[in-house]
């Protein structure tokens, strides 16, 4: 029975392996760095390699939020593949927020970002490869 259930979780591993690599877009928790970016946000990484990472401003007052994506050393900036697209969670239901700018600065300016934002950014890396990131509830510069 144990080689059995050994077996068993051997397969279900493959097969979780499989669909994680299958080109659907991966789901990341937040990862928060701790400190702040150069745009004064809270960093938040994306992808496994610690390589990208997104910093997050968040004007509540304003209703905006502004992402900057920045490499490794979490000064110089990339471009992303696509737009950044926010997939947010509210009182009337789920809203998605195309953002707009170019190159590594991306902004979003909404009645619903005036509260704490409650979802996933979908990043593209430049490599193509797809993330959704969590929104950490605690990660933002909050500009009042």
């Amino acid at each position: 029975m144990a080689k059995q259930a050994k077996l068993f979780l051997a397969i279900l591993g493959l097969i979780t392996l499989g669909y994680c690599a299958s080109g659907r877009a991966e789901e990341k928790p937040a990862h928060a760095h701790g400190g702040k970016g150069p745009n004064g946000g809270a960093l938040v990484e994306v992808g496994d390699a610690d390589d990208h990472h997104v910093e997050v401003v968040h004007d509540e007052k304003a209703g905006k939020l502004t992402l900057h994506c920045l490499l490794a050393d979490q000064k110089t900036p990339y471009t992303p593949k696509e737009a950044l697209k926010l997939n947010l969670k509210t009182k009337d239901g789920n809203k998605q927020i195309v953002m707009t700018g170019k190159d590594s600065k991306w902004e979003a300016i909404d009645d619903v970002l005036k509260e704490e934002p409650n979802g996933r950014v979908v990043v593209v890396l430049p490599d193509g490869k797809k993330y959704n990131v969590t929104l950490a509830d605690d990660g933002h510069d909050h500009k009042k």
